[in-house]
């Protein structure tokens, strides 16, 4: 028997949620069927990460073909279901005598995977003794049940082996080890699932706690997470401070969820003790009317004192707000906001819509607040009967402008010719550069930059030909494409022509900007404007907003640095190739904006 486990990451055009894809749920899952009996380590393996991370949906189900196995193991997860169902659609073509399998938090009742899918299983609940069982069905050649349910009485969790100690997941030098010290929440929030899955509150051993910070200590990673949804509760957590202090030999940071209303002085010695380093806090808002509406508390004064505790440790806060709750208006929100500022905890908020999540009971209830939302993931509300979606988008601005950040930061092109083995970056000024995009939809990478010449129709309009091709190839890729003209500003009609071409509107990165206030509406899609023409950038920031816009700066280039400071445009520019003088003074003016400064190999433009 040959098992391959699938679990697609958040996709982002520079790849930078890839390190958070760990297939936690497969080395769970095996760990536990090992420990049975029931699988043998050579019979089963997680799909090559590179492919996984930053290959195309072709290049995914090429390789997943390539394995040729016998049972294919989709983890489903809101940011990757669209996809993965795709994905799994056309590897099943390609391998008719596979069975495809598929669990996690979107297999859920009353949803529509349960009825239609290309898979042939459905792994619901608490995977590992539904996953058990499905495996004993394939030993014993039983045909499989089309669901594979977690049994009302939970796993014991002292019987479950931790992937990481069990070798099941490796632990990488440098690299983030993810684990819980709990399953179950003492809370039921309406918009989170996690309570309602896992009704019980049940804790794994200390012992194996301690083991497994002891050993990424040993092995050198460099983070560690923590991923309980409430760390705080119990009345043994000084003990397990204390515990997590002395098996952290090597001073790794740890992240973990938490409350901040019973953190006490000795509670945040205690922390920074055990390297503690950031604490993700669910405030949501300070509105009690909204909060009983979702089913959370809050005592205004034992935050502060908590908030207060921590930041005399240096243990960043990361406060999370929920926008778009029943009850919470424009106006409510600017009081938490306000709120927040006066902690000053305003700059490492995190701002999210309401979500809808499948199973929770906010979505039960959505129609009873009068909720307005979206029907695929990330199932944000759009709008509801106290506030308007003009005033969310307003909010989100009010978000930026209060705490100097951005809410969602637009995306920004590369040039680098590959990434991990996947062409990431396309000349198509050389019209056999887009031939051969077309005819290799298996080798391109899941972000690409396309470079195009504004001023040449030909290889334009061939583009948007081919256009058709890669978006029923490989619909979810994202891309930025760079339009280069050093004599006028690529027109509306143009820009329109290009970007319908590519867009697919429904992509999940697409929809988690749907609040961005950026005048440019394309996030999947998003059009540049690049020239080594400075005055032109100048005009075009000016007059073409449906654009980004990107000077190229050379060796033998000049700029007026008062104008950059006051435009900031996108800077594209090879690092070897300006004086160091010039180099320093650029990165001086982009230090708080890095992600504006955007690398190119040598004689790129020439």
């Amino acid at each position: 028997m040959r098992i391959l486990f699938v679990q697609l990451p958040l996709q982002g055009p520079n790849w930078e949620d890839v390190a958070a894809n760990v297939p936690l749920a497969a080395g769970y899952l095996t760990a536990y069927a090992e420990s049975l009996g029931l699988l043998d380590r050579s019979e089963w393996k997680i799909l090559d990460e590179d492919a996984m991370n930053y290959g195309s949906d072709s290049a995914v189900v090429a390789r997943i073909a390539s394995e040729e196995p016998d049972l294919v193991c989709f983890s489903l997860y809101a940011w990757n279901l669209e996809r993965s169902l795709h994905v799994a659609a056309k590897a099943r073509e390609l391998l008719p005598r596979a069975r495809f399998i598929a669990g996690g938090p979107e297999v859920v009742d009353g949803m529509p995977i349960l009825s239609r899918s290309p898979f042939h299983a459905l792994v619901k609940g608490e995977g590992e003794l539904p996953f058990a069982a499905l495996l004993q069905d394939v030993r014993q050649h039983k045909p499989l049940s089309r669901i594979y349910a977690a049994p009302e009485t939970l796993i014991d969790l002292s019987t479950l082996p931790n992937p990481y100690l069990a070798g099941t997941l490796p632990m990488k030098r440098d690299g983030t080890i993810h684990f819980e010290t709990m399953r179950g929440c003492p809370f039921r929030c309406a918009y989170c699932y996690y309570g309602k899955n896992y009704p019980v509150l049940r804790r794994f051993p200390q012992e194996q706690m301690t083991s497994i910070i002891n050993a990424a200590s040993q092995a050198g990673c460099g983070e560690i997470y923590i991923m309980d949804p409430s760390f705080q509760f119990g009345s043994d957590l000084a003990q397990r401070l204390k515990l997590i202090a002395q098996a952290n030999t090597s001073g790794i940071p740890i992240h973990t969820e938490m409350r901040l209303e019973s953190v006490t002085p000795e509670i945040g010695e205690l922390m920074k003790a055990a390297h503690i380093a950031e604490a993700e806090v669910g405030l949501q808002s300070i509105n009690q009317k909204a909060l009983e509406a979702i089913n959370r508390s809050f005592d205004k004064e034992a935050f502060s004192r908590g908030a207060e505790v921590l930041q005399q440790q240096r243990i960043l806060i990361k406060t999370g707000l929920i926008l778009g709750l029943p009850f919470d208006g424009y106006e409510q929100v600017i009081e938490t906001f306000d709120f927040l500022g006066m902690q000053g905890l305003g700059q490492e908020a995190e701002l999210y819509p309401l979500s809808f999540l499948p199973g929770t009971d906010a979505r039960e209830r959505a129609d009873e607040w009068g909720m307005a939302r979206m029907e695929l993931p990330p199932y944000w509300v759009t709008s509801n009967d106290w506030i308007s979606g003009d005033d969310m988008i307003d909010a989100v601005a009010a978000f930026e402008e209060s705490f100097d950040v951005e809410w969602a930061e637009p995306p920004a092109p590369h040039f680098l010719r590959e990434k991990e083995g996947f062409c990431s970056f396309v000349d198509t000024r050389k019209i056999e550069n887009i031939d051969w995009m077309r005819l290799n939809p298996q080798r391109l990478s899941n972000s690409i930059t396309l470079l195009a010449d504004a001023d040449d129709p030909e290889s334009l309009s061939r583009l948007v030909r081919v256009a058709r091709d890669l978006k029923r190839d490989n619909p979810y890729t994202l891309y930025q494409i760079v339009l280069l003209s050093d004599t006028r500003i690529p027109s509306e009609k143009l820009i329109a022509r290009i970007q319908d071409a590519f867009v697919y509107p429904d992509h999940y990165y697409e929809l988690t900007h749907y609040f961005s206030p950026d005048p440019q509406e394309g996030y999947q899609t998003r059009m540049f404007f690049a020239t080594r023409n400075f005055a032109l950038a100048y005009r075009a920031m000016e007059e073409a907003l449906d654009l980004e816009t990107m000077v190229i700066l050379s060796g033998k280039t000049g700029y007026n640095a008062e104008r950059l400071v006051e435009l900031l445009p996108y800077v594209i520019f090879d690092r070897e190739g300006i004086p160091f003088d010039r180099l320093y003074e650029l990165l001086t003016i982009y230090a708080d904006y890095p992600s504006m400064l955007i690398e190119a190999p040598p004689n790129l433009f020439d």
